[in-house]
C-alpha cells in the first residue's frame, strides 16, 4: 500500500482492486456452482451426474480465473468432491478421482523441470547469453534481439517464470551502462515477451502444453513432440519477430543507440571457454533427452510392424523426461549434477494443476457432460471454421490477461472438445489454438508471471506494457488462426 502522501502506482491499484474482487468471489464460486446445479436438474434431459460435473465446472473456473484461494487449492476440488457424487463406483471412487493426479503428463513436467534446475546450477544460460551477446556487440537493438533470443529458448525448456528469474540479472546490468530510456523497457519487457512466446514452441516449453498433451492423450491421440514444434514453431517465429519490430524499430526506436558490455561479461567469458564436468553431463543430457523427443515419433513410424517397435513404443516422452532426470541425480558418479535437495525446488503446485485438471476433463466425459456441451454449441454449425477460430483465440488471449495461462488452458479446453463436434470443426484445430493463445498475455502486468518480474523493476509505466502487449495480442490473434488451419491438418489431425 502506498505511504500517507504518496500517491498509489497503477500495480497497487490493480492489487486493490483485485483483492476486492477475491472477498466476492469466493462465496461466488460454490454459490453459482449450486444455482448451476439447482437449474441443469430441472432439465429432464439433462443427466444428473453431468449436472453436478458441470456445477464443479463452475466452480472451478471462478475460483481459476480470479484466484480467492491457490490455484493449487482449486486443483484439489475433483479430489475432494468427485468421490461423493456418485460418479465412480463407492469402493474406487477415490482412486479414480485421484488417478489422473498421478498422469503421465505430470511426470514430463517434472523430468522437464529437472533438465531446467541443471542448466541453471550449471550456469549454462549464461554462457549462451554471453555468447550472443559477444554477437551483438555494442548495437542496442542487436541486444534486445540477443536477450530475447537467448530468453525464448531457454523458455522452450525450462519454465518461464524461471526462464524470466535467470535472465533478468543480466538484463539490469546492461540497462546499468546506458540511460536511454528506451533500451531498458525494450530489454525488460523482451525478456518477459519472449519467455511467453518461447514457451510455446516445445511441449515442455509452458505447462498449457502439457496438460494439452496429457489431455489428448488420455483420448487415444498422442501428440509428438516433433509435430508439435512443426505446429508451433513459426508461430513462435512470427511473434519474436515481430514483437522485436514492433518495440525497437515503431515504439521505442533504437536507431544509433550504443550501450557499453560489462568488462565482467568479458571477464566471465574467457573463463567459461572449458566446461566443467557438471556443464559437460548436462549438455549431453539435454542434447540427448531434446533428440529423443524430437526423433521418437518419426523412428516408431520407420519401424512399424516390427519387433523393435513393440519394444520401444512405451517409452514415451515421460519416459525418457525421467530417464533424463534419474541421469542428472546419478552423474558424474559421486558427484552428481542435482541433488534431491536441487529437486525440492520443483513447482509442485504445477503438478496439482496439472492433475485437478485432468481429473475434472476425464469426469466431463464420464458424465456425458461434454455430449451436453455439444449438443448446445449444435446452432454454431455452418458458421466458418476459420472464423471460429479467431473468435476463440480472442476470447483466450482476453482471459489470459486475468487468468494464468494453465488455469485459462484447464478450464477451456475440455469445454471446447465437447463443442467440438457439434460445430463440425476438428478438435484438435480448435484446442491447438486454445491452448497457443492461452500463453499470449501481453498486457497486463498479472497477466502472467514474467510481466510481474519485469514491471517490479519499476523501469517503465504500466501504460507502456499495455501499448506492447496490444501489439503483441493483435498479431497472436492475426497469426495464430491461419497457421494453425494450414499445419494441423497435415501434422496432427487424426
Amino acid at each position: 500500500m502506498a505511504s500517507d502522501g504518496v500517491k498509489p502506482t497503477m500495480a497497487e491499484k490493480l492489487g486493490t482492486i483485485l483483492g476486492a474482487m477475491n472477498k466476492i468471489t469466493f462465496p461466488l464460486g460454490p454459490v453459482l456452482a449450486l444455482i448451476t446445479y439447482a437449474l441443469l436438474i430441472r432439465i429432464d434431459s439433462f443427466p444428473p451426474l453431468a449436472a453436478a460435473v458441470a456445477a464443479l465446472s463452475i466452480w472451478m473456473a471462478i475460483w481459476w480465473m480470479s484466484e480467492p484461494v491457490p490455484l493449487e487449492l482449486t486443483a484439489l476440488l475433483p479430489m475432494i468432491l468427485l468421490p461423493l457424487i456418485g460418479l465412480y463406483p463407492a469402493k474406487s471412487a477415490m482412486m479414480e478421482a485421484c488417478a489422473p493426479y498421478a498422469h503421465e503428463s505430470v511426470y514430463f513436467f517434472l523430468g522437464g523441470f529437472g533438465l531446467g534446475l541443471a542448466i541453471e546450477k550449471t550456469k549454462l544460460h549464461r554462457i549462451g547469453a554471453l555468447f550472443l551477446l559477444r554477437w551483438a556487440g555494442s548495437n542496442a537493438s542487436r541486444v534486445v534481439a540477443a536477450f530475447m533470443l537467448c530468453s525464448a529458448a531457454l523458455s522452450m525448456w525450462i519454465n518461464n517464470t524461471a526462464t524470466t528469474m535467470l535472465m533478468l540479472p543480466l538484463g539490469l546490468s546492461v540497462i546499468a551502462t546506458t540511460d536511454h530510456p528506451n533500451f531498458a523497457k525494450s530489454i525488460l519487457i523482451g525478456i518477459a515477451y519472449a519467455a511467453s512466446i518461447g514457451g510455446m514452441g516445445t511441449l515442455v516449453g509452458t505447462a498449457p502444453n502439457i496438460f494439452f498433451a496429457g489431455f489428448l492423450r488420455e483420448r487415444g491421440i498422442d501428440i509428438g513432440f516433433w509435430d508439435w514444434m512443426l505446429v508451433a514453431m513459426p508461430i513462435v517465429a512470427v511473434l519474436l519477430v515481430g514483437c522485436w519490430v514492433w518495440m525497437v524499430v515503431i515504439l521505442w526506436p533504437l536507431k544509433n543507440v550504443k550501450i557499453r558490455v560489462p568488462s565482467e561479461w568479458s571477464e566471465e567469458w574467457r573463463s567459461t571457454q572449458r566446461l566443467d564436468g557438471h556443464q559437460r553431463t548436462t549438455l549431453i543430457v539435454f542434447a540427448l533427452a531434446a533428440a529423443s523427443w524430437i526423433l521418437r515419433t518419426p523412428l516408431l513410424d520407420s519401424i512399424e510392424g516390427s519387433l523393435w517397435h513393440a519394444r520401444l513404443s512405451p517409452a514415451n516422452d515421460a519416459w525418457i523426461a525421467m530417464v533424463a532426470l534419474a541421469s542428472l541425480l546419478v552423474f558424474p558418479l559421486g558427484k552428481p549434477v542435482l541433488t534431491w535437495k536441487d529437486v525440492e525446488r520443483v513447482p509442485w503446485g504445477v503438478l496439482l494443476l496439472f492433475g485437478g485438471g485432468l481429473s475434472l476433463s476425464r469426469a466431463i466425459t464420464e458424465s456425458r457432460l461434454d455430449g451436453q456441451i455439444g449438443l448446445a454449441a449444435a446452432g454454431l454449425q455452418g458458421i466458418p471454421v476459420w472464423l471460429l477460430l479467431t473468435v476463440v483465440v480472442v476470447i483466450v488471449v482476453a482471459i489470459s490477461e486475468m487468468a494464468s495461462n494453465v488455469a485459462t488452458a484447464t478450464t477451456m479446453i475440455p469445454v471446447l472438445m465437447g463443442a467440438a463436434p457439434a460445430m463440425q470443426i476438428d478438435p484438435i484445430l480448435l484446442l491447438s489454438a486454445t491452448v497457443l493463445a492461452s500463453s499470449c498475455g501481453f498486457m497486463m502486468p498479472v497477466a502472467t508471471p514474467p510481466n510481474t518480474l519485469v514491471f517490479a523493476q519499476k523501469k517503465f509505466p504500466v501504460k507502456d506494457m499495455l501499448i506492447a502487449g496490444f501489439g503483441l495480442n493483435l498479431l497472436a490473434i492475426l497469426t495464430i488462426p491461419p497457421v494453425v488451419l494450414w499445419i494441423i491438418p497435415k501434422v496432427l489431425s487424426k
